[in-house]
């Protein structure tokens, strides 16, 4: 179709930027525009003539932008490239209250993480029932003692010997 006229402002642009398309096919009985990103393709069902601007984030390199008209049942098609390049990426860095520029170990070290980590862990520990609480108790006991009878085998007995104790304690206790 010799008189179908399809343009677009830019062809190449970084992403997030707008390009304005423009279209006249007179003789057409309907128009549409498919976009096309290398990741997903949309059709839109447009006027014979006119202009729209889109916004083109994300892409694979380049956005096929297809015109098609209908006329007499027939398809006509028109195809701009648009180049999209990668917005750059900017490295952020941490920075203290002077205006240093803080090391990963620094930033690790002073996150509240840890604290709120520790209060959390604490405040799900006393809402257990005594019997949980006890037996959780009684696992970290016997876990120190088998990690320190990895290194130290005759400490094995011994530690045996202290968690026996200390429930020997708890039942005499209560």
């Amino acid at each position: 179709m010799e008189r179908m006229t399809f343009t677009t402002d830019r062809t190449t642009v970084t992403e997030g930027d707008i390009v304005e398309v423009r279209w006249n096919c007179p003789d057409a009985s309907s128009v549409e525009l498919t976009i096309d990103n290398g990741y997903k393709a949309s059709m839109i069902p447009l006027e014979l003539a006119g202009d729209k601007r889109f916004r083109l984030n994300r892409s694979k390199g380049r956005t096929r932008l297809t015109l098609t008209a209908h006329v007499e049942g027939k398809p006509y098609s028109k195809i701009i490239r648009v180049k999209v390049k990668e917005l750059p990426v900017t490295k952020a860095e941490t920075v203290d209250h002077q205006g240093r520029t803080m090391s990963r170990l620094r930033q690790w070290m002073n996150m509240p993480k840890w604290q709120s980590l520790w209060r959390n862990y604490r405040q799900a520990r006393m809402a257990m029932p005594k019997e949980k609480r006890l037996a959780s108790r009684v696992l970290l006991l016997l876990g120190a003692v088998l990690l320190l009878a990895t290194w130290m085998p005759k400490l094995l007995g011994v530690g045996i010997l202290t968690v026996a104790a200390y429930l020997t304690w708890v039942m005499l206790k209560r």
